[in-house]
């Protein structure tokens, strides 16, 4: 007879006083949640894909300066790599623009298939501010003509224990209840519409 081996689960642990890696480690637990409890969602790249374009760019003309510069030492390749490197720093700029403007501390985008409506994409965000423990999950969706937006704004002990180990069952529960205040605020604003 074979024994049950218990599955270890696998907690994170966190040093709580880091409020970067705290905020990292609460968004990519709270994704988890999402993939693992929403199977509705299915996730969309487009925000990574777009600030990875503008990076893949701006190596390239770093890497057609490096080139440049091998087949036609310094001298010659001045002007190329005065282009090259006022262009690398130019689109450096634009990456940052649009972190800032653009993703606006999106950490996970998804289309849910709603049957015989349209679909709802979902935006996914958090903030933490730097000398603050705070944590603020937003869900913002649209489905059409509707916006909705729901905020959770808690402080990291109610995710962290003491010792920096970070509780998943609390996170899913925020993520379920996110969703499910979602769904009844389409519903009244359909109602509303009717």
């Amino acid at each position: 007879m074979a024994e049950e081996v218990p599955q270890q689960v696998d907690i994170p642990k966190v040093h709580k006083w880091d409020a970067v890696t705290v905020k990292n480690t609460l968004d990519d637990l709270v994704k988890k949640a999402i993939n693992d409890n929403l199977t509705t969602f299915k996730e969309k790249h487009t925000l990574t894909d777009g600030r990875l374009g503008i990076s893949i760019i701006a190596v390239g003309f770093a890497a057609f300066a490096l080139g440049y510069d091998y087949f036609h030492p310094f001298p010659q390749s001045k002007i190329v790599l005065a282009g090259c490197a006022s262009s690398y720093f130019l689109l450096m700029g634009v990456l940052q623009l649009y972190m800032w403007f653009v993703e606006k501390n999106a950490f996970y985008q998804a289309i849910e298939k709603v049957a015989k409506a349209e679909p709802r994409i979902w935006t996914w965000s958090s903030e933490m501010n730097r000398f603050d423990d705070k944590y603020t999950i937003t869900a913002v969706y649209k489905q059409g003509n509707r916006i909705g937006n729901v905020k959770i704004s808690k402080s990291v002990g109610a995710y962290i224990t003491e010792d920096g180990e970070i509780i998943p069952s609390t996170l899913k529960s925020e993520v379920e209840q996110i969703y499910e205040r979602a769904l009844a605020i389409a519903k009244d604003e359909s109602k509303k519409s009717k």
